[in-house]
């Protein structure tokens, strides 16, 4: 018997909640990461800003003579940002994963939920974890090169037409195509990981495949979980841009309140995150638990 839509939130909340010391760590690593990415532009803007009246002119709207200017002034540190976005992007992946094997392990071993077990996970699961990101950006990037693709066509078979509601139509239905193969690719990329940890297997095609499998199975039970969860999510950010749009940029105080309010988004994004994974080897241990027939004598 299928556990239920109820049984699988309620039962996928409650390690979330149980183990929310790991939202401090994963919050404290994302600070580092972005305040690393941000000490350069924050020196530059001291640098350009500091005895100058433009700082208090800036406070109330943004000048696109003196962003002209900054980028005239400063154009080779700029330059060399996106080299270090790059190397920060990756250095956040590979933590990521990291993290992501000792969350999979605490989940898959709730009695174990110590950080000492949680870093054993993440040193355990790792290296197979590395491998299954390697593999999903590679489908990552096929999915983005066949969208492309696909808007190429539309370019041509419409640059002779005026049919503008089917051009519409057939972009939005390309978007929508891309949004799903991207969801598709993220549900096998995380049930490979619940797999191998669960299994304890170092195959990770193996993996693979038998994470496509379940999900062939169990599709529509596992995805509508999943929309579900992304759901919240999309509320608490809808609402978060709402309050965004109301709070004043003046005076400077209330940047405090809009600092406050992004932590508590991150926070949130992150809770959703665990809520993912959690949810996740709750649904595949039970729906890939063998069914043991009891014999009367």
């Amino acid at each position: 018997m299928k556990i239920s839509y109820k049984e699988i939130f309620v039962l996928g909340i409650r390690p979330v909640i149980y183990n929310w010391k790991f939202v401090i760590l994963f919050w404290v690593t994302n600070a580092a990461i972005s305040f690393v990415l941000s000490t350069p532009i924050y020196y530059l803007l001291i640098d350009n800003l500091n005895h100058s009246l433009m700082s208090d002119k800036l406070a109330l709207g943004f000048d696109y003579t003196w962003y002209i200017q900054l980028r005239v002034l400063y154009e080779h540190n700029i330059n060399e940002i996106p080299f270090m976005m790059y190397i920060a992007v990756l250095f956040f992946v590979v933590v990521q994963t990291f993290y992501t094997g000792g969350l999979i392990s605490v989940f898959n071993t709730p009695k174990k939920n110590h950080i000492v077990d949680f870093f054993y996970g993440s040193v355990k699961y790792w290296y197979r974890f590395i491998k299954v990101v390697l593999i999903s950006i590679i489908l990552y990037s096929l999915a983005f090169w066949v969208n492309g693709l696909l808007g190429d066509l539309l370019i041509y078979i419409f640059k002779n037409s005026e049919n503008e509601w089917a051009e519409f139509a057939l972009r939005s239905l390309r978007y929508i195509l891309l949004a799903f193969l991207v969801g598709i690719i993220s549900l096998i990329s995380d049930y490979t990981k619940v797999c191998l940890a669960v299994k304890d297997s170092s195959e990770v095609i193996k993996g693979i495949t038998s994470a496509f499998f379940f999900l062939k199975r169990n599709f529509y039970w596992v995805f509508t979980v999943y929309i579900i969860i992304a759901i919240i999510f999309s509320i608490g950010a809808i609402l978060y841009n709402l309050l965004g749009s109301i709070i004043p940029r003046t005076p400077y105080y209330f940047l405090v309140v809009s600092f406050f309010m992004q932590q508590l988004l991150i926070i949130f994004r992150l809770f959703i995150r665990m809520y993912f994974y959690s949810t996740e080897v709750l649904i595949y241990k039970d729906l890939s638990a063998e069914i043991v027939e009891s014999i009367e004598h």
